[in-house]
């Protein structure tokens, strides 16, 4: 009796430790892929890896429709928001600034990409960008509204 109970628990057991690399291989091909894992990428927040709510591509994919961009307009557009990707990141991973401060220097940054797109665009699309909310992260419990006017030089 001890010696069938030895084999059935040697052979459970053995049942299981050959079954658990075959369901991960399964998940594994179920996985999205890698510009699809989500926020952010694998395992990302949003705006990192270019990807995610905020992220360069999505905010350039959300100008290009709400604002019905040229094909020029988009390549001027996606260098302006890719040549502050850099300045984000670098806000991102320092870790010496308070939320406030971290969150000031990420407003003055949409500013500034909201300030260069608009100069690329015809009256019809300012018009449009100046009723869309703020470029930039949310702005989570604050009342949303369209940008404020330019000032006018």
């Amino acid at each position: 009796m001890k010696l069938a109970y030895k084999l059935s628990l040697l052979a459970l057991t053995v049942g299981l430790l050959v079954s658990i690399p075959l369901i991960k291989a399964q998940d594994a091909s179920k996985a999205p892929p890698p510009d699809a894992q989500g926020p952010g990428g694998p395992g990302g927040h949003h705006g990192k890896g270019g990807k995610g709510p905020g992220g360069p591509r999505q905010m350039i994919d959300m100008l290009t429709k709400k604002l019905n961009l040229t094909q020029d307009q988009v390549t001027e557009v996606s260098e302006i928001v890719k040549s502050h990707d850099a300045a984000m990141k670098a806000l991102r991973d320092n870790q010496e600034l308070s939320k406030e401060d971290r969150r000031t220097q990420t407003q003055a940054i949409f500013k500034d990409i909201q300030t260069q797109v608009r100069a690329k665009l015809t009256s019809d699309q300012q018009a449009i960008l100046d009723k869309m909310p703020p470029l930039g992260p949310p702005q989570h419990g604050k009342k949303k509204g369209g940008n404020p006017p330019p000032p006018s030089n």
